[in-house]
């Protein structure tokens, strides 16, 4: 293995591209795709703020980008939750997660050497944690301008957790020049609190039909299918029931990449819609990509309310695994690009 304090990151290469991890979060990218016409495309995101002295931040968030697991999914919600989530918040944990998304998004990972075209890491949790280790590899498939990621979560003891995966894409600067297809799925939710500002484009704690069909806090229709939006925003959408597919296709840069999933794993998808809307410190009103997260999670919210009834739960959706102690869960994910 490769000592984290030597090594912030590594990269290996294959026939169709060139991908990199760093040990930070265990987080993935950038990845450059080579496409069929020539092509180089990298469509994950990497933070503005990457090269900046971000020794104040969280670890989560001082060399963000692209691709992480997050084990337990969420953190703590920052305020009170409204009716109808607050009246179903019956139970206490022994502790709360104190690292958002997470210990191992904030955390160095020791990185394995890199083979032909492949790259792994692992993470410890600490000996007090549920959780014992987390182990990812990330895999160029031959001839194809794709990667096969694997996660193996691995418990301490029996417990019920949120979990989720995190790619985040980037977007183009043109406004609605990237279309968002997530397939068939239930209903879309939005998120039951409002952060500071009230810059979340759609109504809170409300349900829709679809991303064609959600209402804005402007009192009108509102569709989130086309991206970026034309006024600062940040937006935070779970839909249910998704069919494990999601594509993105960047009609100002001529290419799609699509995200592939088990659904049955994570059968909610996290829409995080960050449209320059944050403006504190690191994201200075700068910060635009989209989070396409396949969780089984209640959004963001963290362990107390992902593991208490909650009006997801109540819909019939699975918002948190149950680890038993010794049994490792291992999931498969893929993302593929392709000129258009």
């Amino acid at each position: 293995m490769v000592d984290h304090q030597r090594m912030a990151h590594l990269s290996m290469r294959w026939d169709r591209g060139e991908a990199c991890m760093q040990n930070l979060g265990g987080m993935l990218a950038p990845v450059h795709f080579q496409l069929a016409d020539g092509r180089s495309v990298s469509p994950l995101h990497v933070a503005p703020w990457h090269d900046e002295d971000m020794a104040d931040q969280p670890g989560i968030l001082r060399r963000l980008r692209g691709d992480w697991p997050c084990i337990p999914f969420g953190a703590p919600p920052p305020a009170p939750l409204p009716a109808p989530w607050s009246a179903k918040l019956t139970s206490t944990i022994a502790t709360e997660e104190l690292h958002p998304h997470g210990y191992g998004a904030n955390h160095h990972w020791d990185l394995d050497t890199p083979a032909e075209n492949r790259l792994s890491g692992t993470v410890r949790y600490p000996d007090d944690h549920p959780i014992e280790a987390l182990h990812r590899e990330v895999e160029g498939i031959a001839g194809r301008a794709e990667i096969l990621c694997s996660l193996t979560v691995t418990p301490r003891r029996d417990c019920r957790l949120p979990i989720g995966l995190h790619p985040v894409f980037r977007l183009p600067e043109i406004e609605e020049s990237a279309v968002l297809d997530v397939g068939p799925h239930g209903t879309v939710w939005s998120h039951p609190l409002d952060e500071e500002g009230l810059i979340s484009v759609v109504e809170p704690n409300r349900h829709f039909e679809s991303l064609d069909r959600l209402w804005s806090r402007q009192d009108g229709p509102l569709s989130l299918t086309r991206l970026p939006l034309a006024r600062p925003s940040e937006t935070l959408l779970l839909l249910t029931g998704v069919c494990g597919r999601a594509v993105l296709t960047n009609e100002a840069e001529r290419y799609r990449v699509t995200l592939q999933w088990d659904a049955e794993l994570f059968p909610s998808l996290m829409l995080w819609i960050s449209n320059r809307g944050r403006t504190q410190r690191p994201w200075n009103g700068r910060h635009l990509a989209l989070g396409v997260e396949p969780i089984r999670a209640a959004f963001d919210l963290g362990v107390r309310v992902s593991t208490d009834p909650n009006p997801l739960q109540e819909a019939g959706v699975e918002t948190c695994y149950p680890f038993t102690s010794g049994k490792p869960l291992t999931t498969r994910y893929s993302i593929a690009v392709e000129a258009i």
